[in-house]
Order: structure tokens, then sequence, then C-alpha cells
């Protein structure tokens, strides 16, 4: 208490608030990162995320191969049930492969007969709808005297299907035709295709189409009956890769299902999965490395092939099962499954 003035006073000691600052001691250090420190962590993140995406993108493959063997799995028991209802496997084509077609009595020809298998399937996996469409379109056409094979009025061509697309193959949807731009559209074009046998697709040629030694081929009628080397050792439904046209220049057939006279529905077992030898057979592309062509009218085949990073694909056995066959597969062991009476010594795959 001051005593002269009589007023008290509160004495704050060594407060910081009447503290002079001193100026030898070092200022206090900012918080925060400096440059050295936040480079550190950026390149930690980018080594984690290096990690990480292999495993993100693996995982989501793995699950586009698995909704794959499952669109080949119902594919497949389409097929059985097709062969229960009718007694056989759906027939690949009305006419032969890249060819005029059969003859009736009075040498009219059946070329413009091109719908594949597809249709027929149609039924058996929830496309009635669809396939009452087209059935009705076909079975009023008279194609013995129609002079070209045109798909313009063709209806529901272009619907989609989403069971006959492989998730991996980023040409999906494919729905447009470039040669046959703005007209002719031959519609949706599928991954999914059926095996032929394990040769070329004419190779005698066309009339040797219709005598293949797979399970759906032009003009086939094959029993289970008829597949002599077992149900569980026999091929009858695998994929390949899609090409994109090229609008109003050209365009690749594989994989197209209304028009399969140029074997576009069809897989053989000639040659390993994702072989290098290039597929064989008129109006194709060669822009797609997974996809070789060759264009010819002779010894025409294609071969199995896919965009699943494992390296294989999807393979639909005769008895509703489905494998994933790798391309080191043993040639003598896929061209074994591709017959159905070859007497072939069961491999294991």
């Amino acid at each position: 208490m001051d005593s002269a003035a009589g007023v008290p006073t509160i004495s704050l000691g060594n407060s910081l608030m009447d503290t002079p600052a001193d100026p030898m001691r070092p200022a206090s250090r900012r918080d925060g990162f400096t440059l050295v420190e936040l480079l550190v962590v950026i390149a930690i993140i980018a080594t984690l995320i290096g990690l990480l995406l292999p495993a993100v993108q693996s995982a989501r493959e793995s699950g586009r191969r698995a909704s794959c063997a499952n669109n080949l799995k119902q594919i497949g028991l389409a097929l059985q049930n097709h062969a229960q209802q009718f007694g056989h496997f759906p027939r690949g084509m009305e006419t032969w492969v890249n060819d005029a077609g059969p003859l009736d009595s009075k040498g009219r020809g059946g070329a413009n007969m091109r719908w594949s298998w597809f249709v027929r399937l149609l039924p058996f996996v929830e496309q009635q709808p669809l396939y009452d469409q087209q059935w009705d379109y076909y079975s009023r056409v008279d194609w013995y005297t129609t002079n070209y094979c045109s798909y313009d009025a063709l209806p529901g061509k272009a619907t989609v299907v989403p069971m006959f697309m492989c998730p991996s193959d980023p040409a999906n949807p494919k729905v447009e035709t470039g040669l046959g731009w703005p007209g002719n559209q031959q519609g949706f074009h599928g991954n999914y295709v059926l095996n032929a046998g394990n040769t070329s697709f004419n190779p005698t040629g066309p009339a040797s189409s219709a005598k293949l030694n797979g399970v759906v081929f032009p003009l086939s009628f094959i029993t289970p009956a008829h597949i002599r080397d077992g149900l569980s050792q026999t091929l009858i439904a695998s994929e390949l890769v899609l090409v994109p046209d090229a609008r109003g220049t050209w365009d690749d057939v594989r994989g197209r299902y209304h028009n399969a006279i140029h074997a576009g529905a069809f897989f053989s077992t000639l040659y390993t999965p994702n072989t290098s030898v290039p597929d064989a057979f008129p109006y194709g592309l060669n822009t797609v490395a997974r996809a070789p062509h060759l264009e010819t009218i002779t010894n025409i085949v294609v071969s199995a092939r896919s965009h699943h990073a494992a390296g294989g694909v999807g393979a639909g056995m005769a008895d509703g099962a489905v494998r994933f066959v790798t391309d080191a597969i043993d040639a003598d062991a896929w061209r074994a499954t591709g017959s159905r009476a070859g007497k072939e010594t069961p491999h294991d795959f």
C-alpha cells in the first residue's frame, strides 16, 4: 500500500504484462511444416498410393472376372435348359459360313438366314419379349427371295443384353457397325461365343462349316448324347475380345450375333487362348492388340480371347461348369476340349 497516497496497490510480480521483452532471448518457434517435412510427407503418401493402387486394381479385376464367370454360368444353364426342352443344343446358324448357304429343292439360296444361336437362347435368359419381337420379324420375311441381307428393319437389334458382355472389355456395349453407317446397322455384339470345334470353320469350303466337330456350329443339331467325350470334358462356350468399329469406313464382325455368316458368333480351339496367331475371317479390324486379324475367306477361324489381367479366358463346359483357362494351357489339351467325340485322352486344366 502506498502510504503517501493512502491507495492500496497490487503487485503483478514478474508477470509478462509488465515484464519488458528480453532482446537476447530467441523468439518462440512457429507451429507448421518445413518444406523438407512437406516433401517427405508427400513422398510417403505417393509410396502408399503406389502400393495400394495395384491391389485396388487387382481387386476390381477379380470382381470383373467373377462377374464374367457368372455370365458364362447363366449362359451354360440356358444352353442346358434349351437342350432339355428341345432335345438338342441350339443351332449355330441357318446358313454356311461366308457363303450363299444351303439350297432347297428349287435351287434357292438361304444366304440371308444369318441369325445365330443368340436369338434361340433369348427365351432362356429372361429375354422372351425380345425373342418374340425378332422371331416374328424373321418368320415373316421370305429370306430365299430377298436379294441381300439388310438389318435396318430388324426390331430390337440394338437392345443390349448385359449377360452377354464381359465387364473387363472396354469396348462394351458395341451396337454400331462402322461399314454400315448410317444404314444397315447390325446391332448388338457380345463377348460370349460358342464352340464350333477345333479346326477352322470352313476347312474344305463353305459346306464343311456344317460338319464341324464342336457343339454349336452352322446347321448343327447336337444332342447331349452326341458328346461322346463327356460333357465335363467338352467346351461349349468361351469369350472373345470386341473391336470397336471405325464409323463409315470398316467393321469387325467378332461378337456379331444378328448376322453371323462371317463366323462372329463362334470360336475354335485350334489355337490356345489369347494366341498371337491372328483371327482369320473377312470384315475385320487390326486395331486392338489382343485381337489381331487377318482378312481371308478361306480357313476362317476365331480364337478365344479376353482382357482379363490374369492371362486367360472363361470357359463354359457342356455340363454347365465354368472354369478359368490360362494362356499357358497345353495346346493339345485345349484342342481336345473343342471336339465332342474325338476320343482324346481327358486332360485336367
